[in-house]
């Protein structure tokens, strides 16, 4: 079946979509989009140097090799150590490059989504509905838009969902298939181990042989094709989640246990009340199947496979959130969110069973409807919020304070300290080269324990003594988004910490010394 032009406008309504929201919100070293674009950023460096990444919280392998193919693919025939000597010279340049590659992928596979839906029912309405699924969270571009694994989760999405409607509309079905749907569901576990939840939707349209031997083994093939190149940090990999899943607390802290029993549901309900669409579709899923099997049993409709392969995406979204709630973050349920418009396909499919056409149609036009007015008011107010966070952070002058110490805690908008966070979880491989050329008047204060490096005051890979840096300069400046912690810190490292002006920035806190937050001389005290 060839592809409907109009298949075309969701996706490319999205992919401009991404592109705004992108150029609204950088430039990547701001506060609220480093983490962890600059991970990837220098772990991509590493496959570059034919090194493995080390950076494997999620693990993000395919993420990291795409960055190291778009490094290639910009700097065709330059030797290694001058990919690496541009990437880090000039870090916004290559990352707005890959995300540039990104996005249209990102779109392609929407439109192979819709292909697949109008190809398993025959009907467009339904492709379209599916098609609108990035729409329906403001979650879903907000954190698609930067390079890291919520872009490629977009795609490892698609391409399950376009295996296992193959499989449920198979009229002779083989393990040929199901391994395709497994290589799918790899590749989606090797970007983001929550992803694994999905291994559910073909829970109800696989008989048992293939849904216990044929879909684990070649899940666990994909997933080990796509991890192979971050093999070498496997005891990272392991020992990283072996805490977050024997300790009770985020990022494996806390006391050991799964999770904290007293908190543990309210963050279940808390989840499922942020994200009201889901919910409701969710509900309006679950009363829909109730009502197939009733009639189903009563031999009123026919028997429809998408009913399976809906209630495996009901599972796969319950999970999710059960997962989830361990640490409540939103952005750990995209996958789950990405099934929100599939399933409003397969509801439209299963309603037209029961109900006469045109108001079948009408509902659904009223629904569809809805959805649009929502969703792109959703998508302005995102917009603008990501616009407005850039205005605030940028509006501060820091060249008022060239004869400073810059000093960057947790967490900055600096160029040095992005690329500081990323060089750590790197294993700090380009401290010494960063050490050559970038400012000598910056430095780093991590107040907080991170997942691959301590607490400390230091520039690049160098310990340093915060007295002995505030004695040697004029002035000193401050800035981070946690002051609260920052003031605790320095008044047990100096004794005390009075500083001469304190400003907000966005999110942020500066503090002065020997300066004010305008540029002027403070007052003698």
């Amino acid at each position: 079946m060839k592809t409907r032009p109009v298949l075309l406008i969701l996706p490319a309504l999205f992919t401009a979509l991404l592109f705004a929201m992108g150029a609204a919100s950088q430039p990547f070293w701001q506060v609220f989009n480093l983490d962890p674009d600059y991970y990837y950023l220098t772990n991509g460096l590493m496959l570059v140097e034919g090194l493995a990444p080390t950076d494997m919280g999620h693990p993000g392998t395919p993420v990291h090799v795409f960055f190291a193919i778009v490094y290639r693919l910009m700097h065709v025939g330059e030797p290694t150590g001058a990919i690496v000597d541009a990437v880090l010279r000039n870090p916004e340049h290559h990352l707005r490059v890959v995300t540039w590659v990104m996005y249209p992928l990102i779109g392609l596979s929407l439109v192979a989504l819709g292909r697949a839906i109008l190809t398993a029912t025959g009907r467009l309405a339904p492709a379209l509905l599916a098609q609108g699924a990035p729409f329906l969270s403001m979650i879903i571009p907000k954190f698609g838009l930067h390079p890291k694994p919520e872009g490629f989760l977009i795609i490892a999405v698609a391409w399950v969902l376009v295996m296992a409607l193959r499989v449920a509309r198979a009229e002779t079905l083989t393990d040929r298939q199901v391994g395709w749907l497994g290589l799918a569901l790899g590749f989606g576990i090797a970007c983001k181990i929550q992803f694994v939840a999905l291994g559910l939707i073909p829970l109800f349209i696989l008989d048992r042989r293939r849904l216990f031997l044929v879909l684990p083994l070649t899940t666990a093939a994909g997933f080990l094709f796509f991890f192979s190149p971050a093999l070498p940090s496997l005891d990272i990999f392991l020992g990283w989640w072996s805490k977050v899943l024997t300790h009770s607390g985020a990022y494996g802290t806390g006391e050991a246990g799964m999770v904290q029993a007293g908190r543990y549901p309210r963050a279940v309900i808390g989840l499922f009340g942020s994200k009201i669409v889901f919910t409701v579709v969710i509900v309006l899923s679950l009363f829909a199947l109730a009502g197939y099997v009733r009639l189903r049993r009563r031999g009123l409709i026919p028997a429809d496979r998408l009913a399976g392969l809906l209630a495996g995406m009901v599972a796969a979204q319950v999970f999710t959130i059960l997962a989830v709630a361990k640490q409540p973050a939103a952005h750990y349920l995209v996958p789950a969110l990405l099934l929100t418009g599939p399933s409003l396909a397969i509801l439209f499919v299963l309603s037209g069973k029961v109900f006469s056409p045109r108001p079948h149609l009408r509902a659904w036009a009223g629904i569809g409807l809805v959805l649009v007015v929502l969703s792109a008011h959703a998508s302005w107010k995102q917009y603008a919020e990501l616009a407005r966070w850039t205005a605030e952070t940028q509006a501060f002058d820091m060249s008022r304070f060239a004869a400073c110490a810059k000093i960057d805690y947790d967490s900055a908008s600096s160029l040095p300290y992005a690329l500081q966070r990323g060089d750590m979880n790197s294993k700090a491989r380009y401290s010494p080269k960063l050490a050559e050329f970038m400012p000598k008047d910056h430095y780093t204060w991590f107040i907080n324990e991170h997942a691959w490096w301590s607490s400390g005051f230091m520039q690049w890979n160098k310990p340093m003594k915060l007295a002995e840096v505030l004695a040697a300069y004029p002035c000193s400046i401050f800035r981070g988004n946690q002051g609260s912690r920052m003031i605790e810190w320095a008044t047990r490292e100096l004794g005390s910490f009075r500083p001469d002006d304190g400003c907000p920035v966005g999110e942020e806190n500066v503090f002065t010394f020997g300066i004010r937050c305008d540029g002027s001389t403070p007052l003698a005290k």
